[in-house]
């Protein structure tokens, strides 16, 4: 079959899906406003302007369910929601840190979430104390936002943090150091999904 049928027109009878036998493939019949009756595959179809008409002709439940149908019998995979089944690890931040710093830009442009983990492994000094956060960097003016942070930490441990909506494109990761000759060594990654 090409892909539009031009057969002999027929008022007597409305818009309507058909069902090829032997292919079992979705026809798509509409009388155009030149006064054919036009065929059409249903799966390569772009409807003409009198789409309006038709779908009062149809019966729009009528044409869903049919298509419904003819993808359930198909080999086309049925739509699934693949946005939250991509999903990355990423190491924000890992080393040993003496004196309050941060990293530089990190882009998630591609994420909208993340469950952040803060893990300590060795800590020194007199009195010290570490707060960790993840911020948002504004790109029209360079300002960062503390989007998610854990303060006043003294002891090894994990801590974790979650980021629901993550619409920066940059983050970094800051840190800030406190006591006498404090020393902590510490990783924070992610684990993003798009």
């Amino acid at each position: 079959m090409s892909l539009v049928e031009v057969v002999k027109p027929d008022k007597t009878k409305p818009a309507r899906l058909l069902r090829k036998p032997e292919t079992n493939e979705l026809i798509l019949e509409y009388t155009g406003v030149d006064g054919n009756v036009y065929r059409v595959p249903v799966a390569i179809a772009l409807l003409p302007q009198e789409f309006g008409e038709l779908a009062a002709q149809l019966g729009l439940a009528d044409l869903i369910q049919a298509i419904r149908v003819s993808i359930v019998d198909s080999k086309i995979a049925l739509p699934t929601d693949v946005q939250y089944r991509r999903k990355e690890s990423l190491t924000l931040f890992t080393g040993t840190v003496t004196a309050s710093g941060s990293t530089a830009d990190i882009d998630v442009s591609a994420f909208s979430a993340m469950e952040v983990i803060v893990k300590v492994t060795a800590v020194s000094g007199t009195t010290p104390s570490l707060s960790v956060y993840v911020e948002g960097k504004f790109a029209a003016t360079g300002d960062y936002k503390p989007l998610v942070y854990q303060e006043n930490i003294t002891s090894t441990g994990i801590w974790y943090l979650t980021i629901t909506q993550l619409i920066f494109k940059t983050i970094r990761v800051r840190w800030v150091v406190g006591g006498t000759s404090p020393s902590f060594t510490f990783t924070v990654a992610a684990e993003a999904v798009v």
